[in-house]
């Protein structure tokens, strides 16, 4: 029996390119030009992949579109997916990639935007990617879309709403919020967290579709502890962490 799993684990990593979903959210994911061009979380799953001697097919979506293929698609992984208490039960989490700080940012010159308590949120206009994990939490906590609730897919674009005035705020985190902001084309140091959410860390994983077969989660979750343990995992994390703040 056990030379029977070695084998079938070799047959997987020879013969199959496992489909991997994700979103353009630099700078965890960097997607320029109809190509993937890397990010932190992008060199972390090739990293697990190579470890574990398997082949990834990494496909760039809209995320609703990219949430949608892993939730319904069998053999189906994707990253970075927050996992939220809404979500727990319908993925397979393979590893935690990193943890995202979640923070309402406003402009530096919206000296009227007090906010010390989630309570405080309420009082303002918020944009928010939709799909988002802090959809839910902005929801969760009274906020509603039309109101005080502003949607949108792309993660630039709330950079450009909050820019023009058009909402007085962004829930967003202390990773990608730079690189949103320079990919909008605007001043990086007009904008300033305004509020953390201190009970609101996020932890990004790498998560498949629950009907992803059970030798392919196997040897990426063996892959993933193997890439912390010598040393790839903070090598990678180290070097793209300098690169996060903007405040």
């Amino acid at each position: 029996m056990k030379y029977l799993l070695i084998y079938l684990i070799a047959f997987f990593a020879q013969s199959q390119s496992i489909l991997v979903v994700t979103e353009d959210a630099p700078p965890l994911q960097i997607y320029k030009n109809g190509e993937l061009t890397g990010g932190m979380a992008v060199k972390l799953v090739q990293a697990i992949f190579k470890q574990a001697k398997l082949t990834s097919d990494i496909q760039v979506y809209p995320w609703p579109r990219a949430y949608h293929m892993a939730l319904t698609q069998k053999d189906t992984l994707i990253f970075s997916i927050a996992k939220s208490p809404e979500r727990k039960d319908d993925f397979i989490w393979i590893g935690k990639l990193y943890s995202l700080e979640s923070n309402i940012t406003k402009l530096k010159s919206a000296t009227d935007i007090k906010i010390t308590s989630p309570e405080n949120i309420k009082n303002y206009k918020i944009a928010v990617s939709r799909g988002d994990y802090g959809e839910s939490y902005l929801k969760s906590i009274g906020l509603r879309e039309g109101s005080n609730l502003h949607l949108t897919i792309k993660h630039r674009n709330l950079w450009k709403l909050l820019y023009s005035n058009r909402v007085e705020a962004i829930f967003t985190n202390q990773v990608t919020a730079k690189s949103e902001i320079k990919a909008a084309g605007l001043d990086v140091s007009k904008a300033v967290i305004e509020y953390k959410i201190e009970d609101l860390a996020s932890d990004i994983y790498l998560a498949a579709n629950k009907h992803t077969d059970i030798l392919i989660i196997t040897q990426l979750q063996v892959a993933f502890q193997e890439i912390k343990n010598n040393g790839i995992y903070k090598q990678i994390t180290k070097k793209w962490q300098k690169k996060f703040s903007f405040d």
